[in-house]
């Protein structure tokens, strides 16, 4: 009578990949691409060779992305209205940009938004990242910001608000486009749940 072979103490390839496995830390996840960054891509891929700003906390890693950026020419404002007829200019002259500015600063360009890109159909895009809402700890720019959403509205001007960062990518393409293919400026909105607003 036959007898059956004693148990190897061997492992088949898979059962010891199975038991490292099981041992094993797991590699760590890969740490989040910031908001900013993913923004800047778009810029990159959308053909935005001009980005005009007044300074901001919450926009300082987009602002140092494309200053880093050899194919794209940076100009700091000393006023808002200043950026609507440089980004004019600019679109005039071939050239796709955008404009990045706190809430505030866009009570100081509404007659220059009205009285040239929207009257004469010249596109660019508004980065606006809001003050007076969700964690604000200034007062006195709680009406103006407030008032943002409204203002865009009035002067028919196209907006949306980023607040995921899985959303970013897919909504400042389609901003791009459409203001490209519309000839007008469009407003997006960085809402403080993507950035983490501003600080004391």
């Amino acid at each position: 009578m036959t007898q059956n072979p004693a148990p190897s103490a061997c492992y088949t390839s898979r059962d010891m990949s199975t038991t490292e496995m099981a041992g094993s830390t797991p590699a760590p996840a890969p740490a989040p691409v910031p908001w900013w960054q993913i923004v800047h891509q778009r810029f990159k891929a959308n053909g935005i060779s001009i980005v005009v700003h007044v300074p901001d906390a919450a926009l300082v890693g987009l602002i140092g992305a494309c200053e880093a950026d050899p194919e794209i020419e940076v100009l700091q404002l000393t006023r808002e209205e200043e950026g609507v007829g440089i980004l004019s200019g600019a679109y005039l002259g071939g050239k796709r940009g955008a404009l990045l500015m706190q809430s505030s600063g866009l009570g100081n360009c509404i007659n220059a938004l009205g009285g040239l890109p929207m009257a004469y159909r010249i596109p660019f895009l508004l980065l606006i990242t809001p003050r007076g809402r969700l964690s604000e700890f200034n007062p006195s720019q709680v009406p103006a910001g407030r008032a943002t959403p409204k203002l865009l509205d009035a002067l028919g001007i196209e907006t949306a608000t980023l607040e995921r960062a899985d959303e970013v990518a897919t909504l400042v393409d389609q901003a791009l486009y459409s203001a490209f293919s519309t000839s007008q400026p469009v407003a997006l909105i960085a809402s403080t749940l993507l950035t983490g607003g501003k600080r004391v």
